[in-house]
């Protein structure tokens, strides 16, 4: 009976050193090829020739990307006509490009914020005529034409509102961090998780004000794209550090040139060159392979400069094990 009874007791203490460790949904690790798009702003005719330009997807729109992740670094909408079929582009490729081994990412800008939170302002209107199947209950008098099938799409249980709320704003692939607006050093936690929460916060009703609607928040940030770089270069580093990334890809602020725009020695890079119409349709996409970064442009592929590897911020043991 002794052995018996001692192998029972046992048994807890093994099946916790046994049992995994959590994974983090935000990290992804061992992504051969990434390629990073930014706002589009409802020129969905844009965001294909892109993709395209890219490989990822044929001349049917399909998904040929193989293993290759994808990140939409967000604002899908407004400004253009063509939102909802940017949604639906890119839901369907979520679950193309699964079934080939890849991924897709669309990320939250403060446009998909706004449009969830009622903030109307940039709406179009044929962006809003376009969502007028949305809702059984017709426009009132002097309402925009689709006004009420827009409110019900983005709703929490709406087509669109559900599947925005199920995606974060941040996340981490190998050693590279992608968002929208930029992770300011007076960001809150230390675990994607955690900064993710505090956006999704402004998406629950009766919360207090959390970082969807923060100027300093990771859908609002500029200061990384705009401001004089000795300002933040040492809270950059300190950002970097915690969250254990080696360099930061956001969209958000447009670039003068239509061209990608490395700073802080090619640790932060703003991808968005006004890629939609309303922008004057300046076609980009970043590629990262190993330590190979490419900007890719409709006349072809322009290598990028980087910092060196040796020059790279440690990463934090949690990252090194167990997130995936």
């Amino acid at each position: 009976m002794r052995p018996v009874l001692l192998s029972l007791l046992l048994l807890p203490a093994l099946a916790g050193a046994a049992a995994p460790k959590p994974q983090d949904p935000f990290v992804f690790q061992g992504v051969e090829r990434i390629v990073a798009v930014a706002d589009v702003h409802g020129d969905v005719d844009a965001l294909k020739e892109v993709l395209r330009l890219a490989g990822l997807i044929d001349a049917k729109d399909r998904w040929i990307g193989g293993k290759a992740h994808l990140v939409q670094t967000g604002d899908l909408p407004d400004r253009g006509d063509h939102t909802r079929d940017a949604f639906e582009l890119l839901m369907r490729l979520e679950t193309e490009a699964r079934k080939a081994g890849g991924r897709v990412h669309p990320l939250l800008g403060n446009h998909e914020l706004m449009n969830m939170r009622g903030d109307l302002r940039y709406v179009t209107p044929g962006e809003f005529a376009s969502f007028a199947d949305q809702s059984p209950t017709p426009d009132g008098p002097g309402e925009p034409k689709g006004l009420r099938g827009h409110a019900a799409a983005y709703a929490a249980d709406g087509r669109y509102g559900k599947w925005l709320r199920s995606h974060p704003a941040v996340i981490r692939i190998n050693d590279t961090l992608f968002l929208h607006g930029g992770l300011a050093p007076t960001v809150p936690g230390t675990t994607l998780e955690e900064v993710n929460r505090w956006v999704w916060q402004d998406l629950t009703p009766g919360q207090a004000p959390g970082g969807g609607v923060d100027p300093q928040g990771p859908l609002w940030f500029r200061g990384y794209a705009l401001d004089d770089e000795a300002k933040w270069d040492a809270g950059l580093t300190q950002v970097l550090e915690r969250f254990g990334a080696r360099r930061m890809v956001m969209g958000h602020t447009p670039s003068k040139d239509g061209r990608l725009t490395l700073r802080f020695g090619g640790r932060v890079i703003v991808i968005d060159t006004g890629l939609s119409t309303h922008y004057g349709r300046h076609l980009a996409a970043l590629e990262l392979r190993g330590d190979r970064l490419t900007a890719i442009y409709p006349e072809g592929r322009v290598p990028l400069l980087t910092t060196p590897k040796a020059a790279a911020p440690a990463p934090r043991p949690e990252a090194k094990t167990g997130t995936k």
